[in-house]
């Protein structure tokens, strides 16, 4: 919950268009669309078919169960001082969205950011890196489509100055007019690699989509991209790009807290630098060139940003690391697909570490790419000391290479695998994310390796 109310509820009613006789004084400190999610304070908007899948009318008592001290309706409710009656509760919540987007200050700065892979750890090391230099305000975990950006956005508080926000996409035309909500004065592009391409007919297609971030900037506002995409816009870009791993040099220094860190160099706009990360990998360096090209855009010193890149956090599920017993589980299974499976492997390889183990899940909506993008990530992991291939997309090529597969992560044996782990071993979890994350896989292997 937030520290301080993100709405009062005349400011609240005057967003949402509706009569107010003064007399409430509820403060709202949080807003949810999940039940189940709500906080003491927050205000519970129940979502309604085709937006959602059931109508969450009927979970409004269950919202101030939970502490919820507001609610919005679309339907007649015999407490009018706690629900507040809306002629659609979607559009009201984009209401608030947009209301939330136009109080903040002429002066703060609004990050929209998409790409294929690595967008939840882009605003993740820029929320590391402003909230050391103002009140910054990031989407929760993956909140980047139709849904979570407008409640993103209804949850910014008003004296924000750095709001950051992901937007996602799995069909044409969802980019553009969430874009056109953010009204971001920095718009970023990370990335375009054949993922959620299932809905598009063609990888240029998706590149459309990805760019079309750009329509909710005006003329004066900065569109950032990888340098290779600079040719495809039509606009004046900042560009970023990194330079190849030398891979035997990626370890080495340590950090204060005595972390290994890992070294690169990355360019904004031709101006390379060298800096150091607390995890290895080509897509992580492209991610903290990223984070220079936006604050550099914000003026912020580039040698500050530096600093703060030695300690950047990896967002559970997205490389972030357990140890116990002296193994490591490198837990990246939030989500997965090609191209974000070689990065991981790659980053894989220049660990320090006694033997490497890897277990694949499969990959979703990769339409005609599936069966061939499946063969070539197993075959690229074949050169570690041992794989298991999770999921129906591995079959084929498990059957090919003679990898060990299973239907599903609870065919496999958590306890006899665990007890062919040993100090110094790495493993690295990776795949889609109702294969492992959904299930709390890592956190049950974890618990069967044996005390040291």
């Amino acid at each position: 919950m937030n520290p301080e109310p993100i709405w009062q509820e005349q400011d609240l009613k005057k967003a949402l268009g509706l009569s107010d006789n003064l007399t409430g004084q509820t403060e709202i400190y949080g807003i949810d669309i999940d039940s189940r999610r709500v906080s003491a304070g927050s205000l519970f908007v129940p979502l309604t078919p085709p937006v959602a899948s059931r109508d969450g009318h009927a979970f409004i008592p269950a919202a101030f169960a939970q502490g919820a001290s507001a609610a919005l309706s679309s339907k007649i409710s015999s407490d009018s001082s706690k629900v507040f009656q809306v002629s659609d509760t979607y559009a009201a919540l984009v209401q608030l969205a947009k209301a939330a987007r136009a109080r903040v200050s002429e002066s703060s700065k609004m990050i929209a950011v998409t790409g294929s892979s690595g967008k939840t750890t882009l605003k993740t090391w820029l929320q590391h890196i402003l909230c050391g230099v103002g009140r910054t305000h990031g989407s929760e975990g993956s909140f980047n489509n139709h849904l979570g950006v407008p409640l993103s956005l209804a949850r910014m508080p008003a004296k924000t100055q750095f709001g950051l926000f992901e937007v996602g996409t799995n069909h044409p035309g969802e980019i553009a007019p969430l874009s056109q909500m953010i009204q971001p004065d920095i718009a970023l592009v990370l990335n375009v690699l054949p993922v959620h391409i299932g809905h598009f007919n063609t990888l240029e297609a998706l590149k459309a989509e990805k760019l079309s971030i750009a329509a909710g900037l005006s003329p004066t506002d900065t569109l950032i991209v990888e340098a290779g995409l600079a040719t495809a816009v039509d606009r004046p870009v900042t560009t970023f790009s990194i330079q190849d791993f030398d891979t035997s040099k990626q370890h080495g220094e340590l950090s204060e807290q005595g972390l290994i860190l890992y070294s690169g160099s990355v360019s904004v706009n031709g101006e390379w630098y060298s800096l150091s990360l607390p995890a290895p990998g080509a897509h992580l360096l492209a991610t903290a060139a990223a984070c220079l090209a936006v604050t550099q855009v914000l003026n912020i010193d580039s040698k500050d940003v530096i600093e703060a890149l030695r300690t950047a956090p990896l967002p559970a599920g997205r490389g972030h690391r357990v140890e116990k017993s002296g193994i490591t589980i490198i837990d990246d299974s939030y989500n997965a697909n090609p191209e974000s499976i070689r990065f991981s492997l790659q980053s894989l390889k220049t660990e320090p570490a006694r033997r490497r183990h890897v277990i694949l899940g499969e990959m979703h909506e990769l339409g005609a790419y599936g069966v061939a993008a499946h063969d070539s990530v197993l075959a690229a992991a074949l050169e570690f000391d041992s794989v298991v291939a999770v999921g129906e997309g591995f079959r084929a090529a498990a059957e090919k290479y003679q990898v060990p597969y299973v239907e599903s992560a609870a065919d496999i044996d958590l306890e006899a695998y665990s007890l062919g782990l040993a100090s110094g071993d790495r493993v690295l979890v990776k795949g889609s994310n109702r294969v492992f994350w959904t299930q709390g896989f890592v956190d049950q292997l974890v618990k069967r390796i044996p005390a040291p």
